[in-house]
């Protein structure tokens, strides 16, 4: 569990990156694979500074992908009332991550340029380029004849979305292809124009509208992350929209993030009594990404740790039986120690929230005694992280 997490940008609103959730996953996750592109990558170094986000990638908590081409959904009119449309590549001319990074550094150092020249290399380094391919379009125009997956996953983009629209029962959305151009047609019954009414009273209409090539523009860009993630044996981070779409397609994928976030929130709500609590640190300003580098350096063995917990197990029983675990003292003649082995166990379980020695005295036991009672629970255990810099992290300035 949480070796690694692909994250991709998020649906169509609210920004590109999801901030909070990348901070979560910095700390609890081996490696998070970033899938990036141009926009996505400048807002990423604006967000965290230069100098945080290199030393992330340096140190093997942060990858960036970074998408030297674009997918998107081309439409062409047939009359006022039909369109075709189809799925296409592109790439804007000398595009390249070299080329986009030297201009976007070069503005974001400024005049002086202090600072450039070794960044740039840092991230070239750092960086992993890379092109989609056109056998990724054809996966998913693969999918698109499949009438449930599609009706379905455009039933939840609209739930999400427009809950207050009355959705047609039954509700069209059928590809209508076209093998000899790979072009396809869209067959439905829904009123855009009644959902946008719905939809606009919440976003811009300069910002998104709703309509077939919207949702089909979620369906590609959502194939698109499932097969990176697919690829880099990934849990995968959606939006909304997008989990909506993917857990129709891939169920068991997405429910593999799925279960982990749930028993990485009940694990941080039984821990320090708040689920979001280094996401909402973070979105509120309490807390800067340089505050987040510290927290990944101080979460290396707990991320160790969490590795190593069968999925199927508990992760904060296994947390409270490997806090009031004694293993040393599993050796030693029961007899000789029973007393001071009763007591040590309940001062392991203690030693959540105390140090072994302040425990210690509340016994009474002699130094020897608090010498050996040290060597019981000598070793690092996940509490060193919870107790120590995580809640330090999360606590109200």
């Amino acid at each position: 569990m949480f070796e690694s997490i692909c994250i991709g940008r998020r649906d169509f609103l609210g920004g590109l990156i999801d901030f909070g959730n990348l901070a979560e996953a910095l700390v609890f996750y081996r490696e998070v694979h970033l899938l990036s592109d141009q926009e996505s990558f400048k807002s990423l170094v604006r967000k965290c500074g230069s100098d945080v986000v290199l030393e992330l990638c340096e140190m093997g908590s942060l990858r960036i992908h970074y998408a030297e081409n674009a997918t998107a959904i081309g439409s062409r009119d047939i009359s006022p009332a039909q369109k075709t449309f189809g799925l296409v590549t592109f790439k804007i001319q000398n595009q390249s991550f070299l080329n986009d990074a030297t201009r976007f550094l070069a503005e974001y150092f400024g005049p002086s340029g202090k600072g450039f020249r070794r960044s740039l290399g840092r991230f070239t380094r750092a960086v992993r380029p890379f092109e989609h391919a056109r056998s990724a379009l054809d996966d998913v125009q693969s999918d698109l004849p499949n009438k449930e997956y599609v009706r379905a996953s455009v039933r939840g983009v609209l739930s999400s979305l427009v809950p207050e629209y009355l959705q047609p029962d039954p509700l069209v959305f059928d590809i209508v292809l076209n093998k000899s151009t790979g072009e396809f047609g869209v067959e439905t019954n829904i009123d855009f124009a009644a959902a946008n009414d719905i939809y606009h009273r919440g976003v811009n209409s300069e910002e998104s509208s709703l309509s077939e090539a919207f949702i089909l523009a979620h369906i590609l860009g959502t194939r698109t992350s499932l097969d990176m993630a697919s690829g880099l044996s990934s849990d995968l981070s959606l939006g909304p929209v997008s989990s909506i779409i993917g857990t129709n397609k891939i169920a068991s994928l997405v429910n593999a993030h799925q279960e982990s976030r749930s028993a990485l929130e009940h694990f941080v709500e039984m821990t320090v009594s708040d689920c979001r609590a280094i996401s909402h640190a973070v979105q509120s300003g309490e807390r800067n990404f340089g505050d987040v580098l510290k927290l990944v350096h101080s979460s290396q063995k707990f991320k160790d740790w969490l590795a190593k917990q069968d999925a199927d197990k508990n992760v904060y029983d296994e947390y409270c039986r490997a806090v009031s675990r004694v293993d040393w003292a599993d050796r030693l003649p029961a007899k000789s120690v029973r007393w001071l082995l009763f007591n040590a166990a309940g001062l392991a379980l203690a030693a959540v929230t105390s140090p072994a020695a302040g425990a210690a005295v509340g016994v009474g036991l002699s130094a020897a005694d608090t010498f050996l009672l040290d060597k019981l629970l000598k070793g690092w255990k996940p509490n060193q992280f919870v107790e120590g810099p995580l809640k330090e992290f999360i606590r109200v300035r």
